[in-house]
């Protein structure tokens, strides 16, 4: 391995390497086209150099890349990894740990693990070179993977003085860090000044020799899209042959980290860091990007999450699997949670690739379940709707449909939500042009509805009847005949009036309890319902939460069980953005938290639902002045419109605002209510972990450390959660005195208890992908490129998140399961008319389908993540424990079931998944041979 003169000891190795951002200033192929070059020629080079070493960037997606241009030179690849000469892997894709959920960085090692085994095997280093910071359970998922080491540079505190040190997870799994300290180009300038190479080496061993406890340094020579130098080995040989006590050896990271000492008793003689690492003291991590383009990290959420779903559904149907369409979705999903896609801090080119590649991603996942909706769809029939809760957790679930008949012969438990009209068509057609309403019949198909019979009113008048569900068999060469006939028969000088009409009917909101990973049918037996929901003009109550909407918008939530109230909530704060994508820039003196204009409409009443809507006009300066020191320019009219939702049965209240931005350089957030003041920090669930955080950040570096965090699943601080569906910027803040975002909490009428507020990101709308100058950064995160669409003018932006005041202590609650319920709406389908035949293949000898039975359902305060069909009819289910305390998983699952590790390799045999004990924050994957889609049995 040794490219250095007999066997002279090792004083420092050189890893040759680049970090190859799949995409940023520049979209993904033009890049490629520069990976192309640059692997060609390094090619040529290790075949030409038998003892230079280079690290392909931890992401398989780089030579995969590249054989997509060069597929006949896989066996060259292959040879060199074969040869030691090249290490790739063990990701697919150089991820934000942050921007995407756990399941899509197990995915991401599936998948890059998979690809660099058909070039020969993967290096064993979680290599995690400049990602913006590092997740808790990152540890735990290594390992979960084999993986016992790790090297990265960003997010790590302060007091890590040396070259190693051991990161525990959550859970306690420990991984070594080779610490790349001095970044991921620290030998760089070794090399750089022509003839001082022995000097800068000398130097750079004595000034760190501190660091290093008898260890030979790592140093990194690469650097962003840097090609391989050719020169390397002989000014190493060179120096070599001068220094005989500085000898350097050019190696790759992975034999750089097995040369290191791997035994427990050396781990414990690291520094020691637990859980995630987000501080600024030893290297910028560009908190930024979190709030970046905001629509990117919804459609990495929405993603996930329908391909969660369509995985969870096709366990549930059986039948041919859809796993390949899956795969395809999840690997679009992975390749979009690059450091430098998601994040938003790319050029306007990339971000619009990112966002197609995550709306295909969640197509393939419609794909998946649109296959499987005839299977679903038989669990009704004719006039029901058909809901399959993909939650483990049993639940009520609610979904929208349209039933025949007037509002007064609904079923019980049904909400009218609209009286649909009866004429759907009313049209006066010349006579020579009739005949074209052959046209528009498809089959028994008109109008969206199915055509139940026809008739002739008058000489020259044609009325259709539809019906919206059902409907009688459709002869269209008899009606042809007969159109035929009367149109000869009729005056050729008068018009005729064409009738399209539907019976009654109405769209409705219907309700009913689904037992976990099952489908339920809905409909025309609802059932009574539990805690309804009342509406008044402004407010709403469902005997477990109350809600009040004051006069300018801002809302009273009550929590009915335990007596909470938080009042003056979901106001909206704008503020100026001098900043970039990477880091927010405030702007002095230039907040704006008061709307001009107020308007509350009530849109739904209930019993099962009710919503109000809340709308507000603020008066926003257009932009920054031509120095960025302040706003500038003519206000104009931003309207936000702000839904309020209570669902019957539901502890927590949904909210939803939605606005088309109309002014740049700025950051608007949604203020939430606690009930303390001067609180010590937060939790926040994401990436399969619960992270405390306090109020301040560590500074060190070159970046004001902003106290802004990341949640996935839900904050919660001061005795209230809000839950989310996406990525969501937060920040813990004292709100000024007086103003419209005073809050009062339980205590304090008159407002002089003013509660810490949750603030949550809807929109940083910005205009340079990195500024040269900026107020909180010393130094630039990139180049100056201007980026308008990340600007977010004339887009619509959604964001939704709930709150809930049922949960005081976080970690002896039911937080989870709300927030899982609040995550996933169920996959609907009108109930199906079976054939014969139907019934006969599905079972029933009575004309009823055999039910989509429930393959997990969660009984205890364990999440299930991920139900999917892997490899040979294998069902895998995995479940995260998010407690920081043990709990029991009581999950009955049907068949026999093995506990396993990440990777699928079997850990303990036979399990009984009710009565397994899942560790505090731990994350358990189980394995089983049971036929898809078997009927849960009830105790």
């Amino acid at each position: 391995m040794s490219a250095t003169r007999g066997d002279s000891p090792t004083a420092m190795w050189i890893v040759p390497h680049t970090h190859w951002d799949r995409e940023w200033y520049e979209p993904h192929d033009v890049f490629r086209a520069r990976l192309v070059r640059m692997i060609d020629g390094l090619l040529n080079l290790l075949e030409h150099e038998e003892a230079y070493r280079f690290t392909l960037d931890g992401q398989a997606a780089a030579f995969e890349d590249y054989l997509v241009l060069r597929p006949q030179n896989r066996e060259r690849l292959s040879a060199a990894v074969a040869r030691g000469q090249l290490a790739v892997g063990p990701f697919l894709i150089l991820l934000d740990e942050f921007c995407c959920d756990g399941e899509t960085t197990v995915r991401n090692l599936e998948l890059g693990i998979r690809a660099c085994r058909t070039l020969g095997g993967e290096m064993r280093v979680g290599y995690l070179p400049d990602m913006f910071g590092h997740a808790a359970q990152m540890p735990q998922i290594l390992r979960g993977f084999g993986l016992a080491d790790a090297a990265l540079w960003r997010g790590v505190p302060a007091a890590v003085d040396r070259d190693a040190f051991c990161w525990r997870a959550l859970d306690g799994s420990q991984v070594r860090v080779e610490y790349l300290w001095d970044g991921y180009g620290s030998a760089l300038t070794l090399f750089d000044s022509p003839g001082k190479l022995d000097r800068l080496v000398a130097d750079y061993l004595h000034t760190n020799t501190g660091r290093f406890d008898g260890r030979s340094p790592a140093g990194m020579y690469g650097t962003d899209h840097m090609e391989p130098r050719p020169d390397l080995l002989d000014a190493v040989r060179a120096h070599n042959a001068r220094c005989p006590d500085a000898v350097m050896t050019v190696a790759t990271l992975g034999q750089v980290v097995a040369s290191r000492e791997h035994d427990p008793q050396a781990l414990d003689d690291l520094p020691l860091v637990v859980g995630e690492m987000r501080s600024h003291a030893l290297g910028n991590i560009l908190p930024g990007v979190l709030s970046a383009r905001t629509n990117l990290k919804k459609a990495m959420a929405g993603a996930e999450r329908a391909l969660t779903t369509a995985e969870r559904l096709d366990v549930a149907v059986g039948g041919p699997s859809r796993t390949a369409l899956l795969e395809r979705g999840w690997r679009l999903v992975v390749e979009s949670s690059a450091h430098d896609s998601v994040t938003g801090c790319g050029a306007d080119t990339t971000a619009e690739q990112v966002l197609t590649r995550l709306h295909v991603a969640a197509h393939a996942a419609a794909g998946a379940v649109d296959v499987a909706l005839p299977t679903l769809a038989r669990v009704g029939g004719p006039g029901e709707l058909v809901a399959f809760n993909q939650s483990g957790w049993a639940r009520r679930v609610q979904g929208e449909t349209v039933l025949d008949g007037r509002p007064e012969a609904l079923p019980e438990g049904a909400q009218l939500l609209e009286e649909l009209p009866t004429v759907i068509g009313d049209e006066t057609i010349p006579a020579e042009h009739v005949r074209r309403v052959l046209r528009r019949i498809h089959g028994q198909e008109l109008f969206g509805g199915r055509i139940r019979g026809w008739s002739f009113p008058a000489p020259t008048e044609l009325v259709f009847e539809v019906a919206r569900s059902g409907g009688d068999a459709f002869d269209p060469d008899d009606f042809t005949v007969e159109l035929d006939r009367r149109l000869a028969a009729a005056p050729d000088d008068r018009p005729w009036r064409v009738l399209t009409v539907a019976q009654p009917s109405c769209r409705v909101l219907v309700a009913g309890h689904a037992q976990g990973t099952a489908a339920v049918a809905l409909g025309s037996d609802a059932g009574g319902i539990d805690h309804p929901v009342r509406v008044g003009e402004r407010s709403m109550s469902n005997d477990l939460v109350r809600v009040d909407i004051d006069d300018d918008g801002l809302v009273s939530i009550e929590d009915l069980l335990n007596g909470r109230v938080i009042r003056r909530a979901l106001a909206i704060v704008d503020e100026g953005d001098r900043g970039d994508s990477y880091n927010f820039g405030p702007v002095a003196g230039d907040r704006v938290d008061a709307a001009v204009a107020t308007r509350v409409e009530v849109q739904e009443r209930g019993p099962l639902r009710g919503r109000i809507l809340v709308r507000r006009i603020y008066r926003l300066p257009q932009g920054l002045s031509t120095d960025r020191s302040t706003r500038s320019g003519p206000t104009q009219d931003q309207v936000i419109d702000t839904r309020i939702e209570l669902r019957e049965g539901e502890r927590f209240v949904r909210v939803r605002t939605f606005l088309v931005n109309g002014v740049g350089n700025h950051r608007l957030r949604l203020h939430v209510p606690t009930f303390d003041r001067d609180l010590e920090g937060s939790v926040s669930a994401g990436q399969y972990g619960v992270t405390r955080r306090g109020r301040t950040s560590e500074d060190g570096w070159g970046e004001y450390p902003l106290p802004t965090y990341p949640a996935t699943r839900f904050v919660h601080a001061g005795g209230v959660a809000v839950h989310t569906d996406r990525l969501t910027e937060y920040e813990i803040v004292t709100p000024p005195d007086g103003g419209a975002v005073r809050g009062t909490g339980a205590d304090g009428e008159d407002g002089t208890q003013r509660p810490d507020e949750i603030a949550i990101t809807l929109v940083r709308a910005v205009d340079l992908m990195s500024v040269n100058v900026h107020p909180l950064r010393d130094e630039p995160a990139g180049a100056q490129i201007p980026v308008p669409g990340a600007q977010y003018l004339g887009v619509r932006v959604e964001t939704d998140l709930a709150v809930d005041l049922s949960c005081p202590r976080w970690d002896d609650s039911q937080i989870v399961r709300h927030s899982d319920l609040f995550h996933y709406e169920p996959v609907l389908v009108p109930g199906a008319v079976q054939t014969d035949a139907e019934v006969v293949e599905s079972g029933g000898g009575t004309g009823e389908a055999e039910p989509v039975g429930s393959v997990v359902t969660t009984c205890g305060r364990v999440a299930l993540e991920s139900l999917r069909r892997v490899n040979d009819g294998v069902v895998e289910a995995r479940f995260v424990n998010y407690h920081h305390h043990a709990e029991p998983l009581r999950a009955r699952m049907w068949g026999r079931w093995d506990r396993t590790d990440l990777s699928g390799d079997v850990l303990e045999a036979g399990v009984d998944p009710w009565s397994l004990t899942v560790p505090a924050s731990s994350i358990i994957t189980l394995r089983s041979t049971a036929v898809a889609g078997a009927v849960d049995v009830e105790e």
